[in-house]
């Protein structure tokens, strides 16, 4: 028999039951330590709240900053900036302000069957909204981009070292969202994009956008300058569309209203702009990893391990970290080994058990391949293997 025999809302456990005063001060200190640019601190406060799961997105996200501490690139600062601009959600703030007003459009215009979902089932509407703040594609791009929530977020809250790396976000602002299709990587850590607006081909920023959506997908994203080599990149991994409407979004005046067409004619499934992974260091998605990563024969096996909780992820990097050492992994895998690398655990037990003597030209030969932050820790990889010789 149903726990819920009638439909409606109805409200059930909420993390925020399990909060006191005192827990939602150090939420508030570990917000101004992130929005100062201090993931090291962000995390120590974060994780000692005793109700957020300590393998969260958010929590993995924070880990992965600190360990890069001064190797972040201006353009991973930039995607953190954005990053935080979808979380603010302070009403005493301008930015938290349109944060809610901008979630209630996306959830409505884009997510209606959530809802419509949640309340057929008996459910609680405040998890549909958490959800969608957390995992949609479009309310992050609406909110950050056409609503400006990312030039009002650097005006308003950004301190520290994030306001001082804020320049390069601040020149996204104004940017279109487009149509894309991915095409192969080039040499030098690009990637070759067809613009399907300006029937052009653009090489961009190679940050394994079509290792992980693969050659010749269909894609909506937004191409944004990068401050590397004058190349531009994708704000944030792209999404893969139909062909159709990856034209129709790049021909049109109004470009959200051929999503909601999409999603109304059932040419594309709501699902498909819900993202669990919300990468910053790379384009390649965790779950890619995993796939790459582990035999065909074990997939279904470490992929239930993996929804249990246990580490799979950074087991997996580390399996294509060993594939490279041992001269086996094929260059064109080039982006999928910088995103195993930028995984702190991944990276401790390859720096412990796979950097050997000898191997300087292995590591030095991947790193050529690649961008920062990848690229300077394989040449210290190279940099260890040569002092061990």
């Amino acid at each position: 028999m149903s726990r819920n025999p009638t439909p409606g809302f109805r409200r059930l456990p909420r993390v925020a039951d399990r909060m006191t005063a005192a827990h939602l001060d150090v939420v508030d200190q570990s917000l101004a330590a992130e929005r100062s640019g201090d993931a090291a601190r962000a995390l120590e406060l974060h994780a000692s709240v005793p109700a957020f799961k300590k393998r969260s997105r958010h929590n993995l996200m924070l880990t992965q900053l600190a360990s890069l501490d001064d190797e972040l690139p201006d353009w991973v600062w930039a995607r953190w900036i954005a990053y935080q601009t979808t979380r603010c959600e302070e009403p005493k703030t301008e930015t938290g302000t349109m944060q809610r007003l901008a979630l209630k459009y996306a959830v409505e215009a884009f997510h209606e069957d959530q809802l419509a979902d949640c309340h057929a089932d008996g459910g609680d509407p405040i998890r549909v909204f958490a959800g969608v703040a957390s995992e949609s594609w479009v309310f992050h791009q609406l909110f950050v981009h056409e609503l400006g929530g990312l030039e009002r977020f650097v005006d308003e809250l950004a301190t520290g070292r994030l306001a001082e790396h804020a320049a390069l976000a601040r020149s996204w602002v104004g940017t279109r969202i487009g149509g894309y299709q991915l095409a192969e990587s080039r040499p030098g850590g690009r990637v070759r994009v067809r613009d399907v607006a300006a029937d052009a081909d653009v090489e961009v920023l190679d940050l394994g956008a079509a290792a992980s959506a693969g050659v010749g997908a269909w894609v909506l994203g937004r191409l944004v300058p990068s401050g590397v080599d004058g190349l531009l990149m994708f704000d944030t991994p792209p999404v893969v569309v139909p062909e159709s409407l990856a034209r129709d979004v790049a021909r049109a005046a109004e470009p959200w209203k051929q999503v909601k067409a999409a999603l109304d004619e059932g040419t594309i499934a709501e699902r498909t702009f819900m993202r669990e992974d919300h990468e910053l260091v790379t384009d390649v998605l965790a779950i890619d990893l995993l796939r790459l990563g582990t035999r065909p024969a074990d997939l279904d096996r470490v992929t239930a391990q993996l929804r249990t909780g246990r580490d799979e992820i950074s087991r997996a990097a580390f399996r294509i970290l060993r594939r490279a050492a041992d001269g086996v992994l094929d260059e064109s895998e080039a982006s999928h080994l910088a995103a195993a690398v930028l995984q702190p655990d991944a990276r401790a037990d390859a720096r412990r058990m796979l950097v050997r003597e000898r191997q300087h030209d292995i590591w030095a030969r991947w790193a050529a391949l690649v961008h920062d932050p990848a690229r300077a820790l394989l040449l210290d990889f190279a940099d260890w293997s040569r002092a061990a010789a």
